[in-house]
């Protein structure tokens, strides 16, 4: 078989022991949930609003206040940069 294929099946079979609790040497990246809400409050925005703003589909900012998903890898770093200082991040954009 090819190199690509062993590489795929060993990362299958640490997914599928990781999953039944096995111990692994498989990296594991979770994401915590942010209060997006809080967030977009914070900005004095609309959803819609913050949605255009920062070129976020509303239908995923509305998930994310609502618990039914959690903002990972690039958008986490967005909301952080937003929370710290929207304006700054806003000004970011428009250039």
């Amino acid at each position: 078989m090819s190199e690509r294929f062993e590489s795929i099946r060993k990362g299958a079979q640490e997914a599928i022991k990781w999953k039944k609790g096995k111990k692994t040497t498989a990296r594991v990246h979770t994401f915590t949930a942010m209060d997006v809400a809080r967030i977009r409050r914070k900005t004095k925005m609309s959803q819609r609003e913050f949605s255009q703003s920062f070129s976020i589909p509303l239908s995923t900012l509305r998930q994310w206040e609502q618990g039914k998903r959690v903002p990972q890898g690039p958008a986490q770093t967005l909301l952080k940069i937003i929370d710290k200082d929207s304006k700054v991040a806003l000004e970011a954009l428009r250039k």
